[in-house]
């Protein structure tokens, strides 16, 4: 029992820090970025907590942590493979977004420049292999955290199709609208959005999270029930007087 709470107030410190992140992050959007340039009280909660970057960057840590930990080079074709698509993917759709007019549909994208995409993705993947050959030492690089970032871009886009969809049909508020946005796929994802979360994610995981971690190991396990105990029962609250109950 004392294992179990020590580990769930460890993972709930951990989600209430990046819940409240989430939550500055939308809120600094909305005043200084994008419309309507003022504060805007974000998710469906009364306090500064989004649940769901909690929610994802718990996922994301499940998923990636022990990837993240070892060394993966361009010596294993699949690696070479996998990361020159993620970065010539991103970099290519990314001039696409910025030089052309606006391309709500992912099928018209690839209607319009799927073949060109491929075509590129192959010859950069041959040269590259080429030069391994020619360069071995080439082959040492440590493609991780592009692998990494694939694997945040994934999970928090589908992370954010389901937890949209859900909120749709539990509560029928939309929280967020991508209907005219570049790339969005029913309104729920959008090329930008998900961009965002994975080059955020990846700074969070290899910044962010080694400081907590640090944190975290040092704290004795009564501060750290104490903290989680302090932060996690006005949230608690929050959700369910709120949220459930609607009386506030």
């Amino acid at each position: 029992m004392k294992k179990f709470l020590e580990k769930f107030s460890k993972y709930y410190i951990i989600f209430l820090v990046y819940a409240l992140i989430g939550w500055l992050y939308e809120v600094f959007l909305l005043w200084f970025v994008m419309s309507p340039y003022k504060f805007v009280n974000r998710g469906v909660l009364l306090g500064p907590f989004l649940p769901i970057y909690g929610f994802g960057v718990l996922l994301l840590l499940v998923c990636l942590q022990n990837f993240m930990k070892k060394k993966h080079t361009l010596e294993n074709p699949i690696n070479l493979v996998v990361s020159l698509i993620t970065l010539v993917s991103f970099i290519y759709i990314t001039i696409i977004e910025y030089t052309t007019p606006k391309i709500y549909s992912v099928e018209v994208l690839f209607k319009n420049y799927g073949i060109q995409l491929v075509l590129t993705n192959i010859v950069v993947i041959i040269a590259v292999f080429l030069l391994t050959k020619l360069y071995p030492k080439l082959k040492k690089i440590n493609v991780t955290p592009v692998l990494v970032f694939l694997g945040i871009w994934i999970l928090t886009t589908v992370l954010e199709y389901v937890s949209h969809l859900a909120i749709d049909k539990l509560f029928g508020n939309l929280l967020w609208d991508y209907s005219k946005d570049f790339l969005n796929i029913n309104a729920r994802v959008n090329w930008d959005a998900s961009r965002n979360f994975a080059i955020g994610g990846t700074l969070l995981l290899y910044t962010i999270q080694p400081l907590i971690d640090k944190f975290l190991k040092k704290t004795s396990k009564k501060t750290k029930y104490i903290i989680a105990l302090i932060i996690g029962i006005p949230m608690l609250l929050d959700f369910l007087l709120h949220v459930v109950l609607k009386v506030i």
